[in-house]
């Protein structure tokens, strides 16, 4: 019998911790929301409340190396102008991959290259930079031709070749 009572009040326990855990992540949102709109980003450790900066960069690098690493063979497989369709199908397997929330939302906004740094900004300009880009580290997206460049795992390139938290890059094939 004491045994069983100490099982139900572990799962009581554990229920409110798993209610303070939620509690926080919404007030993390919160910041987060308040501090987008005045000042940098926080992902991959820019601008804001140094605190929650380290949160979030450890939140986001934690969550990128659960993915493994990618090689691109064929970078003229890249299709630069996903329709609707695609992106869906990538974000959704973003959310199958436990990428948390928020960065689910910004990684899906850096996947077409009206979105992507000057470095990338048009054909002209990534072939001009193919040596640099060649050079991303990449993670591939479980169970798509696709993957995030993210700037926490690429910080040995330029500002004007990466965004913060990072990039979505989708392919027609030649990811492995």
């Amino acid at each position: 019998m004491e045994q069983k009572d100490s099982l139900v009040e572990m799962g009581l326990l554990c229920k409110a911790l798993k209610k303070e855990v939620s509690i926080l992540k919404k007030s993390m949102n919160a910041i987060r929301a308040s501090a987008s709109s005045s000042g940098p980003s926080f992902a991959c450790g820019g601008g804001g409340v140094p605190e929650v900066d380290n949160l979030e960069y450890d939140d986001i690098e934690r969550w990128a190396q659960l993915l493994p690493r990618a090689k691109v063979t064929r970078w003229g497989g890249m299709i630069s102008t996903p329709d609707s369709s695609l992106q869906e199908s990538v974000k959704k397997a973003l959310i199958d991959s436990l990428c948390p929330q928020h960065v689910v939302i910004e990684l899906m906004e850096n996947s077409h290259e009206r979105r992507w740094p000057p470095g990338l900004s048009t054909l002209e300009i990534r072939q001009m930079n193919r040596r640099i880009y060649e050079n991303y580290v990449c993670r591939k997206i479980p169970g798509k031709q696709a993957v995030v460049v993210m700037a926490c795992d690429n910080t040995h390139v330029s500002e004007e070749m990466i965004l913060d938290p990072g990039l979505v890059m989708i392919f027609a094939h030649g990811i492995e």
